[in-house]
């Protein structure tokens, strides 16, 4: 099974070596739509088929605990990592607007639901969309009433400028980032036990909100 974070140790060991690394590991990236079908079709979409194409020789009980609930990580041992969210607003806006998109706004519960991603990431040192639950059951248990939410994820960049740059270059981040129907944003940073930073961008619009 290709492990993200055994691939990064892995690429870190190289770079020990003299060998030029790349510019960054890569981040990850999800995005989804209110009109989407009934959460079990979602899961198997989304979630469940990737695994089972990944691990089809693997033990059924591995897929179930690939999923988590919202809420469902001890959080405890991490802290949040002070970002710049006005380089980062400033940066996805231009970048938008290069590309004749409007501007999105900070959004505090999207804000608290990034952090909270982030942090679950750290406390586990694992690089995922699902540890802590689906993106959509995550927002929804922070009272966002989402139309449309997507994510970009990434670890171990060292600067806001810096996983701004790897999600640009990367196709499926620079979609989520250039989502037209997306109007607010939350974004945060973590750090747990082994000291490496997780980041987590969420783009949302609330029902009847433009």
């Amino acid at each position: 099974m290709s492990n993200p974070r055994r691939h990064h140790r892995a690429s870190a060991s190289r770079w020990a070596q003299g060998r030029r690394p790349p510019a960054a590991p890569p981040p990850i990236a999800r995005r989804y739509r209110q009109d989407r079908p009934d959460a079990m079709t979602f899961v198997r979409r989304t979630l469940l088929a990737p695994v089972l194409r990944l691990l089809a020789l693997l033990p059924i009980a591995l897929l179930a605990a690939c999923v988590g609930s919202p809420g469902s990580v001890d959080v405890g041992s991490t802290r949040e990592i002070s970002v710049d969210r006005n380089v980062a607003l400033a940066t996805i806006n231009a970048f938008r607007a290069e590309n004749g998109l409007g501007a999105v706004r900070f959004d505090p519960v999207l804000g608290k639901a990034a952090e909270r991603q982030a942090r679950a990431m750290a406390a586990r040192g694992n690089l995922s969309h699902s540890l802590d639950g689906a993106l959509p059951n995550r927002v929804a248990s922070f009272g966002y009433d989402w139309a449309a939410v997507s994510e970009n994820i990434g670890w171990n960049y060292r600067s806001t400028p810096a996983v701004i740059t790897g999600w640009k270059r990367s196709p499926g981040h620079r979609r989520n980032l250039l989502n037209a129907n997306v109007t607010e944003i939350g974004f945060a940073a973590a750090t747990g036990a082994d000291g490496e930073p997780y980041w987590a961008l969420i783009l949302g619009r609330q029902k009847n909100r433009r």
